[in-house]
């Protein structure tokens, strides 16, 4: 019996960091899934005259390097949980022939300012 509590508890304290905040490099990871799904949705993702990305993984890392670049160290200290999920499901409905809603998501609705806060608040 105490070694099933024991057990018990000990994997509750190793879920418990994953309940705290989203982290920087944990945004960034699901920014860039929700991003290489939008591109594959729109089929800019493969080979053929007119694709962004040859595959998957190209698209992986340069849409991470965007992220990351947008979401640094001194400019996003911590994640807003409201912006970010705001982002993500931005990401999802974003028109495929919309230059002007591709921008808005990218640079407005997951912008720094809106995904980010100080790291107190």
């Amino acid at each position: 019996m105490r070694i099933s509590s024991s057990l018990s508890l000990l994997s509750l304290l190793l879920l418990l960091p994953a309940c705290g905040p989203t982290s920087r490099v944990d945004a960034q990871d699901k920014a860039t899934d929700s991003a290489c799904d939008y591109y594959d949705g729109c089929e800019e993702i493969g080979s053929g005259e007119g694709k962004q990305f040859q595959d998957r993984s190209e698209c992986e890392v340069k849409v991470r390097d965007f992220f990351q670049a947008a979401w640094t160290a001194d400019n996003c200290p911590a994640i807003n949980e409201k912006g970010l999920d705001t982002c993500l499901e931005r990401i999802r409905s974003t028109s495929c022939s919309s230059t002007t809603d591709f921008l808005n998501t990218a640079i407005l609705v997951c912008g720094a300012n809106s995904v980010c806060q100080d790291a107190q608040d």
